[in-house]
């Protein structure tokens, strides 16, 4: 198979997963998929990004999971006290059970232009990130709801508050791919406008 055929490939079948194995993803395999990420076109070479693994176990991944919980218990449209709980628990189990959870954050930049360019950057990161990821069985579920809308998390994250959290990580070895959803898009031509 050609290269551009296996970027391709690996381009179509990539899905957002959180069903993984429970296995630990050793140190140099997130070392690897993070260089990566950083290969990630950023404009003025200003290098946007941080990554912050949480530890699966660690007192800040623990207090992170309760504010998940607390967050959906105080957000949630359902009336249904036992239903939000449900949701709640779950929400806080699949955190705290994931092999890694990585938050990666943008740095501000010097005006609003710059800051929007960090953060686009930072988003082209967490794609390779997902692309190399996928290829060597790690799957990603790349968040930007509950996980980084808690109070308090960048000073438990340790960046600056003009920092933006572009997502939270759920990183762990695909449990199985051949029950993934293929999902289809709606044809390029008819999102295309030629001049």
């Amino acid at each position: 198979m050609k290269s551009n055929e296996i970027i391709e490939k690996i381009i179509k079948e990539r899905r957002n997963v959180r069903a993984f194995k429970n296995k630990t993803i050793p140190k140099k395999v997130i070392s690897k998929i993070i260089e990566m990420g950083i290969w990630a076109p950023n404009h003025r070479m200003t290098e946007p990004w941080k990554f912050i693994i949480i530890q699966k176990n660690s007192e800040k991944r623990l207090s992170i999971s309760k504010k998940i919980e607390k967050y959906i218990k105080e957000n949630s449209s359902n009336n249904n006290s036992k239903t939000v709980q449900k949701i709640a628990d779950k929400a806080r189990a699949e955190f705290e059970s994931c092999p890694v959870i990585m938050y990666v954050c943008s740095s501000a930049g010097k005006n609003e232009e710059e800051t929007l360019e960090n953060y686009s950057s930072t988003s082209i990161a967490i794609q390779n990130m997902a692309l190399y990821s996928w290829a060597v069985g790690v799957g990603i579920g790349w968040s930007t709801g509950k996980p980084i809308k808690v109070k308090g998390l960048k000073k438990i994250l340790e960046v600056p508050d003009s920092s933006i959290i572009a997502g939270c990580l759920y990183m762990g070895y695909i449990e199985n791919k051949s029950v993934i959803i293929k999902k289809s898009r709606t044809n390029h031509l008819k999102k295309t406008i030629w001049k």
